[in-house]
């Protein structure tokens, strides 16, 4: 690993200390796996970093910063044991997006955007991220180009900080109506003990000294901005109880006209919903199963599917089994929920299914798979993969536990 500037040779003994700490650390994290070095700040600050946006595009930025500062939010808390949502804080703070813009480009640095001394104190900026850039295909995010714990580095990767910051977990899948992420983002100084290393939500940031030049950077919010403009405010979960969102794209609503609305429709524009239903194996009626029905409802984490398994049970049928999923919420802070996967030895009506409880006790189920992490689910559009394995299913439903 490189030394971080030239300037730094007289401290070359210490820097050569921490470059060793940050080889052992990549080694254990990683499995040995190669992780690029740091590069000089003279090197980082070299490619450009993030462009500035225009100045017209400042100055819609600002129009749109000071009538979002009018507006007042609540602040979520994090997720509890209660069920994903967590409780709700009823304090109201404003929200004061920067006039400064910048767009973010995988790997650059912010350093030269950041100041410590500006006209009214640390400078903070506004980065738009692209859709493209927020999924787990990003280089930078993969090889987790961050460095310190709330103070991150300039050079840091702001896709990365996110994740590490709990604004939302990186999937492989992008919605399909979002258009960019935002995140605000202010100088800060340098940690006198450095930067530390911590493990969070999903990923490890790295470790590094004490810097003399320059300074960090602290994320003080962040919001997703839909196709349509649309705007939802993230909230942070560094430390509550880690739930993770499945951010795959909801199916579009499916629509048919009848044909009095068709007749009408310039007059009406009567619509109704196509719902789907078919008879389980007990021979009541179930929802036919669709991707969905099992995705993220929306950004904030009471949406979240795997939120909602703290509250019910998910039960889905292929043409012969019936399998339950069903969470085991964590007892600890730092810790992620589990959730299991298990077979039915015989398909129980749903009085019955109540009467046993929900979910179901272990003489009627046969365990497939225990301590399962969220990201080890995958949902496709007519199966789920546990583990590797896939399961055909064609129904679905969600039943409260008891």
């Amino acid at each position: 690993m490189k030394r971080r500037s030239s300037e730094d040779a007289e401290t070359g003994a210490g820097e050569g200390k921490r470059a060793k700490s940050a080889a052992a650390e990549d080694a254990e994290d990683t499995g040995g796996d190669e992780r690029p070095s740091r590069r000089s700040t003279r090197a980082r600050n070299s490619n450009g970093g993030s462009g500035n946006a225009t100045a017209e595009q400042a100055k819609t930025a600002g129009a749109k910063g000071s009538a979002a500062s009018k507006q007042q939010q609540s602040q979520r808390g994090g997720a509890n044991g209660d069920g994903g949502g967590g409780d709700e804080n009823k304090s109201t703070v404003e929200l004061v997006i920067p006039a400064t813009v910048v767009t973010y480009r995988e790997g650059a640095s912010l350093a030269e955007h950041l100041k410590l001394e500006g006209a009214d104190g640390p400078t903070a900026i506004d980065v738009a991220i692209p859709a493209d850039a927020t999924s787990s295909a990003n280089a930078k995010l993969r090889a987790r180009q961050l460095w310190g714990t709330d103070v991150y580095t300039a050079d840091s990767d702001l896709v990365a900080v996110l994740a590490h910051a709990g604004y939302y977990h990186p999937t492989a899948t992008v919605p399909q109506n979002l258009s960019e992420v935002h995140a605000v983002v202010r100088a800060a100084p340098h940690p006198e003990d450095g930067y530390p290393s911590t493990s969070r939500n999903g990923i490890r940031s790295r470790s590094w000294g004490s810097i003399r030049d320059g300074c960090g950077f602290t994320v003080e919010s962040a919001r997703v901005v839909t196709v349509d403009g649309a705007t939802t405010t993230l909230t942070p979960n560094a430390s509550k109880r880690k739930v993770v969102p499945t951010f795959y794209p909801v199916e579009k609503e499916h629509i048919v006209h009848t044909r009095h609305s068709a007749a009408n429709n310039d007059r009406k524009k009567g619509l109704i919903r196509e719902v789907t239903i078919q008879y389980n194996l007990c021979n009541e009626p179930w929802m036919k199963y669709s991707v969905s029905l099992v995705a993220d409802q929306g950004f904030k984490r009471s949406l979240w599917t795997c939120a909602r398994l703290r509250r019910e049970v998910l039960y889905l049928e292929t043409h012969s089994k019936r399998y339950e999923l069903s969470c085991s919420p964590s007892t600890k802070d730092d810790e992620e929920d589990k959730f299991k996967w298990a077979v039915s030895k015989k398909a129980l009506p749903l009085e019955k299914t109540h009467e046993v409880g929900v979910p179901l006790p272990k003489a009627h189920v046969d365990v497939v798979a225990d301590n399962l992490k969220w990201g080890e689910i995958l949902w496709g559009s007519n199966s789920v993969i546990i583990r590797g394995k896939e399961y055909n299913v064609v129904r679905i439903q969600y039943i409260p536990r008891q």
